[in-house]
């Protein structure tokens, strides 16, 4: 393999497919390597960790020879990025040696076989839609945050995707929120017509970013994994197993008179309060930053008592016409939704001071958050 790529070229191929690769050194030494194939005037990067597969293509300036490789993907990533930009890298396999030049720069690298590898099985039966990019981006800002991380109840560490005739739904939940985000704005393909599976965590975070290269991506929904094709980027990943909780259970109803307010000004009185919240022991001994709601008639008050007997409350107005109700919350829970939401205003349905809430944008169905109550 002989090959000429320009600088830029090869930092994004292979910034698109790193965070599959491994960097433990207890792990299989191939999972720490990008596959390269050089083909037909271009180069195609390959990283997985057996979960998550990430593939992506770029073209290159001049290809000698044909062949494939694969090199240690973390290493080679950042002897791209240090280059020169508007230069061009030449690479040259000889033996088990890849070449690396540009410029006055030069140096080399352990190889491994391409043949060990290894390929994920594509799997069958599938089902998907294919939309704008900017849609599901916009989706997946809506509800990611609501996952959890670490939970022993594996399900809730990723994101449930629901393929359907009528369109595509995202939920997710860590068991103290739920975040569900819909749209009709797709085409849906496939024999079954409807498919559903749990993505990871991790493949919805590596996912976000790929999504800026391609003006169209598509779904493709298989027993037992998922494929996202992005252009010259591709992304596969192995679906959770698990039941997935019967989220639309806990949706809140929405109430007669819900409380309407200014969206920024809600979430700017609140990250104030929240910044002397008093950081009280929660689930499972975590810390958290517990704050008072109280609405009343045409104000939203927020408050807090922080540690060595500080405190802080803030109110702004609201539209609201119904008995007075107090509610604790996490403070970063009502942020996060605060924040993904792009309206100027925010309907709040809340219907005693002990259950949850609903928080959505007024007259909007599409997007929902649902935010569970803290004992004051």
């Amino acid at each position: 393999m002989k090959l000429s790529i320009p600088q830029e070229g090869l930092h994004s191929l292979l910034q698109s497919v790193t965070s599959a690769a491994q960097s433990q050194a207890d792990t299989m030494a191939i999972l720490r390597n990008a596959l390269l194939d050089a083909a037909e005037g271009f180069l195609t990067a390959t990283c997985t960790n057996l979960e998550l597969t990430l593939v992506a293509r770029a073209q290159l300036i001049d290809i000698a020879t044909e062949g494939s490789v694969t090199v240690p993907a973390k290493l080679l990533q950042g002897i791209s990025a240090s280059l020169r930009g508007g230069s061009n890298i030449e690479l040259e396999l000889d033996g088990n040696q890849l070449s690396v030049k540009c410029g006055r720069y030069s140096g080399t690298l352990e190889t491994l076989p391409p043949e060990d590898f290894p390929r994920l099985d594509p799997g069958n039966g599938v089902d998907g839609v294919t939309m704008k990019s900017t849609v599901l981006a916009k989706m997946l800002s809506e509800t990611h945050f609501a996952m959890a991380q670490s939970d022993p109840r594996y399900y809730l560490n990723g994101m449930l995707i629901e393929v359907s005739e009528e369109g595509l739904r995202l939920v997710a939940t860590d068991g103290h929120r739920l975040s569900c985000s819909e749209t009709t704005e797709c085409t849906a393909s496939g024999d079954s017509g409807s498919s559903k599976g749990i993505v990871p965590r991790n493949s919805i975070n590596a996912l976000r970013p790929l999504l800026a290269f391609s003006e169209d991506v598509e779904l493709a929904m298989g027993d037992n994994q998922v494929r996202f094709s992005l252009g010259d980027r591709h992304m596969t990943s192995k679906l959770i197993e698990g039941r997935y909780p019967e989220y639309r259970r806990v949706i809140p109803e929405r109430q007669e008179k819900p409380v309407v307010a200014n969206r920024e000004a809600l979430e700017s009185a609140l990250s104030r309060v929240a910044l002397v919240a008093r950081e009280s022991r929660g689930v499972r001994d975590q810390r958290i930053p517990l704050v008072s709601v109280l609405v009343k008639e045409n104000l939203v008050g927020i408050s807090t008592e922080g540690g060595q007997g500080a405190q802080a409350q803030d109110e702004i107005e609201a539209s609201y016409h119904g008995p007075e109700i107090k509610v604790g919350f996490n403070a970063i829970y009502l942020t996060d939704v605060l924040r993904s939401l792009q309206s100027d205003e925010v309907e709040i349905h809340v219907r005693d001071g002990n259950s949850s809430v609903l928080v959505c944008a007024p007259d909007g169905e599409a997007v929902q958050h649902i935010v569970m109550p803290m004992r004051l």
